[in-house]
């Protein structure tokens, strides 16, 4: 199964708004919005966050606009 997916950007930026989409084309199978930066995840999430993740190693970072350029 595929790293964990985070969506990094502002509060307002969009990534709620987007999720569905984002979730679709980026082959996630849960989304876990205004996740805290801490809580562990699983491999298939997609988690919307503007904070700061801990252990970046374990997941895969995208910003907004990198991840609506892959939709």
């Amino acid at each position: 199964m595929n790293k964990p997916i985070i969506i990094v950007a502002p509060q307002g930026a969009g990534k709620t708004l987007n999720a569905q989409k984002l979730q679709q084309t980026l082959g996630c199978v849960r989304v876990v919005d205004e996740w805290d930066g801490r809580s562990p995840l699983q491999p298939g999430d997609l988690a919307l966050t503007n904070a700061d993740p801990a252990f970046p190693d374990r997941y895969r970072l995208m910003s907004l606009d990198e991840a609506l350029a892959a939709a």
